[in-house]
């Protein structure tokens, strides 16, 4: 049942690609829905409702993609269920830090225009 989907195994399979065994293991939406018995929408309710939407996650302070370079660089032997609950607990405490979407498009564009060069029709 949908209502009964652990957020930790959500987060663990959805976004840092853990199976509930510690496998590591890519999983779009449909497989975390498959594996978890519940049709997409559950998911998408359950990572809503938990807090584990992208777009709430992009309003915190926590880094993700470290999070799952974690995992996915650790060696074998390493216990991946208990780095990826030392990460849910730092997505735990994590403060809200909502983003400035025109601060960072801002700045990506004088980021390129040094990389880049500026455009001839600029």
């Amino acid at each position: 049942m949908a209502d009964d989907l652990d957020p930790f195994a959500l987060f663990c399979a959805y976004h840092l690609g853990l199976d509930r065994r510690g496998r590591r293991r890519f999983q779009n939406l449909h497989d975390v829905a498959r594996d978890f018995g519940v049709t997409v929408d559950a998911v998408e309710r359950a990572l809503a409702r938990h807090g584990l939407d992208a777009g709430r996650l992009l309003d915190l302070d926590f880094d993700l993609a470290a999070a799952r370079f974690d995992i996915e660089a650790s060696p074998p032997g390493v216990d991946l269920l208990s780095l990826a609950a030392m990460h849910w607990d730092l997505l735990q405490q994590a403060p809200v830090k909502p983003r400035d979407w025109a601060a960072e498009a801002e700045e990506a564009a004088r980021e390129n225009a040094v990389l880049f060069g500026k455009r001839r029709d600029d």
